[in-house]
């Protein structure tokens, strides 16, 4: 089983207060050479002011409201969203490659329309979820949303006895998933019998079922943890696109 750390900030993890103290000290700088009436210097003051507009557009206004870009450390959405090195993981599978993907999540959707089931969601995760640290912190996690408020959610065999997950009495139809899950030892959520989400509250699930530590083992969660949809992949450059 993947113990993950989440889908780790790319560029994002910089503070409000470093990026403040950051344009201050580049303002003084452009004050300083803007009184020098030499091109080199006017050159320089021009770059700085640039620099300075572009830190607080992207940092003040649209990582914390539009956009945040994100990278995959982990498999647990494999092959969705690819999370490994090259070698063999500690998970036993060997990789030829090293790929992480770097992605974009949308930040400003939900503010318009709720989560829908299938979308690939980045979210705080509660502290249950934190299997490596003591004590256990919150950390952001990428999943697939498989649970709405309200919906019924149960693992069990189908009619020819492969595991499935339900939803309401149905199973899902999932193209996406790398590999027929078994029932994880340690899972509790949804595996002994049905569970009853309450108004408020969310399932999520790896694509990657048998390496991924998701709501099976750490329950469900609710709205406001929910960051945004991950939307593209930016990086590596093969593997542009959107997310599905």
């Amino acid at each position: 089983m993947a113990h993950e750390v989440g889908a780790t900030e790319w560029l994002a993890n910089l503070s409000i207060g470093y990026i403040v103290v950051s344009a201050f000290v580049l303002t003084i700088i452009r004050l300083a050479f803007h009184r020098n009436q030499s091109t080199i210097a006017r050159s320089i003051s021009e770059l700085v002011e640039s620099l300075i507009i572009a830190g607080v557009l992207v940092f003040m206004i649209i990582r914390p409201f539009f956009l945040q870009a994100f990278f995959i450390p982990s498999e647990s959405m494999e092959p969705t969203l690819m999370g490994h090195d090259a070698g063999e993981s500690n998970t036993g599978v060997f990789y030829k490659h090293t790929i992480h993907d770097h992605i974009f999540v949308n930040k400003l959707i939900y503010r318009f329309e709720k989560p829908k089931r299938g979308d690939v969601i980045v979210f705080l995760a509660p502290k249950r979820a934190d299997a490596e640290d003591n004590p256990p912190k919150e950390q952001i996690f990428i999943k697939r949303l498989i649970g709405l408020p309200g919906d019924t959610v149960q693992m069990k065999p189908d009619s020819n006895g492969v595991e499935r997950i339900w939803v309401n009495g149905k199973p899902l139809n999932e193209p996406y998933i790398k590999e027929t899950m078994d029932i994880p030892p340690g899972a509790k959520f949804a595996v002994d019998g049905p569970l009853k989400l309450g108004p408020d509250q969310y399932f999520v699930l790896g694509d990657n079922r048998n390496l991924s530590y998701d709501s099976r083992f750490w329950g469900p969660f609710k709205r406001w943890r929910i960051i945004g949809k991950a939307e593209f992949v930016f990086y590596p450059f093969d593997r542009i696109g959107f997310i599905h």
